[in-house]
């Protein structure tokens, strides 16, 4: 690939934005890329694919017949920038990669107000096992979700542990076994650790672990049949009737849960658009069995056409595993769905098929997908038009001229000026963005000075956000009074950053509920605003999201040091090795629980030292 760079410090008084854009275009090749459009101080706006670089960006020049975001997104470019593909199909996934890294404004970024969760292999120690995980951080292993909350995941890891004994125990503590534990005693897992089943048994089990979580539950009762004829031709009658039993339950689950229509993998895709708010679908049918709806709200600046929609997020969510069919409700452009398959089936090394229902069982999960979407539609929109309702009355009540986009809020939590925890919650016109909140433990040694331990997590923030050139707010919210305020608009100023407007939410008389004082400029201006105004509801959420938010990591670090007040008076015993003993026994209940001789065992902690950590906890019950 070659990098093409086109740089304009902005648009010269009396010049037009197509001459500037021009300029800028001008070096442009015929070939297929990919280019950037940045803002200023460098913030990309958008990343967008091209079969001829040049008769794209020659496009934007025509700007009367632009949309309405396009418009917008252009009069804010001070900068282009370029990527040479050698093909339209690399162009393809360069573009979906530089999206999901870098989440331009003006793209459609797939986002929610959390990370789904997921079930990940995690294969150590020849014997692997399924975990819990949330998010999609590389950090390898098989990945399968997302799942639609955390609930369902934890009860599927808990019916395959069930079914199949399967360890989940950590790494440390697996190695440090010399007995089964109480999995194994009330019949969950095989007790690999201590050698009560094989590695090549361990790994058929897993394998067929694996299958249901693939949904091939067909496919699985067929492999166990076949095992458990094996186990009663070699004699092995008491593992011959285990799998007639595990088979036996996995009859039962599948007539409970399986709605089986159609044989084959494939998934079916729809959108939709109500007013502002943008919904995707996906119902997954794995060996004919509907394994859920998964609904999507993804972010998007301006309006959007369906099938651009559709496009972008097809892109972005099929990014490994990818079936061989996937349905869509509306035709695409055949170039686009010749280059789709071709991208999706590059990622996958399979041949994909991205085409409309055909069949009579596919037009029926085409119509549960279409249902399921709808009723999440309903949910998400009657919050998202109110959330926008309430930025919307922000606005109008602050007169700021400009929309709010952004609104930050602070909050300082600790007891008796211990363990201080500073907050910062974000909120957009989508709800609060719970990627870019933050805490702040204070460093300084405060004493319960909460002007200090503001100003403190306040410099951090901006000083960062400064440097980083990130998302500027249009609104900071302080929870506390006059004081509260002036310490932030002195911040502020010290720093030399962009003006916004600043405000304080003040208790009312009695901390009562809906009398809070709204104070602006250093405090000298004092508002009651009008316990039922949308304004006033919005500045509340953002205030008890920012109290919720520093309470919950005082508290953590609170008991994090009763922890570590706990073993510290222990001679010999460390941070290192403290660290070791809780990550061992899974917490200091665990560690109190824990015979002498199992304490001895732990990496780093000898036989004297286990002593006095159990005489630590046990002194009165020996004596």
């Amino acid at each position: 690939m070659s990098e093409w760079s086109l740089h304009t410090a902005g648009t010269a008084q009396g010049e037009s934005r197509p001459s500037s854009l021009r300029e800028m275009i001008a070096g442009a090749p015929e070939t297929p890329g990919v280019y950037r459009m940045y803002g200023q101080l460098g913030v990309l706006l958008y990343v967008g694919k091209a079969k001829s670089l040049r008769q794209r960006l020659k496009s934007y020049l025509d700007s009367a017949h632009a949309g309405i975001k396009t418009r917008k997104m252009l009069e804010q470019v001070t900068a282009i920038d370029f990527t040479v593909t050698p093909s339209e199909v690399d162009a393809f996934l360069l573009e979906s990669n530089l999206i999901k890294h870098a989440r331009p404004r003006y793209n459609i970024v797939l986002r929610d107000d959390k990370s789904y969760p997921y079930i990940r292999v995690a294969d150590t120690l020849g014997f692997p096992r399924l975990v819990f995980h949330r998010g999609r951080q590389p950090i390898g292993g098989r990945l399968f979700g997302p799942y639609p909350d955390a609930g369902t995941v934890r009860k599927t890891l808990v019916d395959l542990q069930k079914l199949f004994h399967l360890r989940n125990c950590t790494d440390l503590f697996f190695r440090n076994r010399k007995r089964p534990c109480l999995q194994y005693q009330i019949g969950r897992c095989s007790a690999p650790c201590v050698g009560r089943i094989g590695e090549t048994d361990y790994q058929h089990d897993f394998n067929d672990a694996v299958e249901v979580l693939e949904g091939r539950s067909r496919t699985l009762l067929d492999h166990l049949y076949a095992r458990m004829e094996d186990s009663a031709e070699t004699l092995d009658y008491e593992r011959a009737s285990a799998f007639r039993d595990l088979i036996a339950r996995m009859r039962q689950t599948r007539e409970q849960d399986a709605i089986v229509m159609e044989a084959g993998d494939f998934d079916t895709v729809l959108v939709e658009i109500r007013k502002s708010v943008y919904g995707v679908g996906v119902t997954r049918i794995r060996d004919g069995k509907n394994l859920g709806t998964w609904c999507f709200f993804p972010v998007v600046e301006g309006p959007i056409e369906a099938r651009d929609l559709l496009t972008g997020f097809l892109m972005q969510f099929y990014d490994g595993e990818v079936p061989d069919r996937i349905l869509v409700e509306m035709a695409l452009e055949p170039d686009e769905n010749q280059l789709l398959e071709e991208v999706l089936g590059k990622r996958s090394g399979h041949r994909v098929q991205l085409g409309l229902p055909k069949t009579h069982a596919a037009h029926l999960w085409t119509d549960m997908t279409r249902q399921n979407l709808k009723l999440a539609l309903d949910r998400r929109a009657a919050g998202h038009i109110l959330i926008q309702e309430r930025f919307q009355a922000l606005s109008e009540r602050l007169e700021t001229g400009e929309p709010i986009h952004r609104i930050v809020g602070f909050d300082v939590s600790h007891t008796l000026g211990e363990e201080t925890v500073a907050s910062c919650v974000v909120f957009d016109p989508s709800g609060p963005v719970k990627t870019d909140y933050r805490r702040f433990v204070i460093r300084a040694r405060t004493g319960g000075d909460d002007y200090a331990a503001l100003d403190e997590a306040l410099h951090r923030y901006f000083t960062r956000l400064v440097r980083e050139s990130g998302p500027w707010p249009d609104v900071l919210l302080i929870d506390g009074g006059t004081g509260q305020l002036r310490i932030a608009e002195q911040c502020l100023a010290g720093l030399g950053a962009p003006d916004l407007t600043v405000l304080a939410m003040a208790k009312g008389p009695e901390r009562r509920v809906g009398a809070e004082r709204i104070l602006r400029q250093g405090g000298e201006h004092e508002e009651l605003w009008e316990p039922h105004d949308p304004a006033f509801h919005l500045l509340q959420q953002v205030r008890d999201e920012s109290h919720r938010f520093a309470i919950q990591g005082h508290r953590l670090r609170r008991r994090m040091k009763g922890v570590r007040s706990s073993l510290a008076d222990i001679p010999g015993l460390g941070p290192k090795r403290r660290g070791l003993l809780l990550a061992a026994f899974g917490g200091l209940a665990g560690l109190k629980a824990a015979t002498e001789i199992e304490i001895a065992k732990v990496p780093g902690i000898g036989g004297s030292l286990a002593h006095r950590i159990f005489l630590h906890f046990h002194a009165g019950a020996q004596s």
